[in-house]
């Protein structure tokens, strides 16, 4: 007959590195890369020189995202706003930014007149980019979206 004395014969502990160098390996590659992107641009060594005629440069203008509602009322910035009103401050925008871009929201209940008549208006304000805000058809089997 074997008795068990009170020492217990445990499975040698190790320390599983393996997911732990994965992990370094992704981090030094990611800053590998970083480093060298960041490199390409201040290891030239050049010093640009001045120009009185150059411009800086403009980042792209934000759109102007014009709403219309179902009863043809717009609103710009969750404010309403009248036809004489949007021709002006489209206009305003454009001298500030001649780049401006406009997106028309309009309900699918607007009359097709109306929103034509807003292009009119961007088009009166200078506005050659307009585009339109449309929603995506959910993918078949995914429920259907009111």
């Amino acid at each position: 007959m074997k008795f068990q004395t009170g020492q217990a014969t445990a499975a040698p502990l190790y320390f599983n590195v393996t997911s732990f160098v994965d992990i370094l390996m992704v981090l030094v590659i990611f800053m590998l890369v970083a480093w060298s992107t960041a490199r390409i641009e201040s290891d030239v060594g050049i010093q640009l020189p001045t120009s009185s005629s150059s411009a800086p440069r403009n980042p792209a203008p934000t759109p102007v995202i014009v709403n219309v509602r179902a009863d043809g009322a717009m609103s710009v910035n969750q404010r309403e706003i009248s036809d004489g009103d949007l021709i002006q401050m489209l206009g305003k925008l454009v001298k500030l930014q001649p780049g401006q871009v406009a997106v028309v929201r309009a309900d699918r209940q607007v009359p097709y007149e109306r929103v034509l008549k807003v292009l009119d208006y961007c088009r009166e304000a200078g506005i050659s980019q307009v585009g339109f805000s449309a929603l995506v058809p959910p993918k078949p089997g995914a429920g259907h979206q009111p």
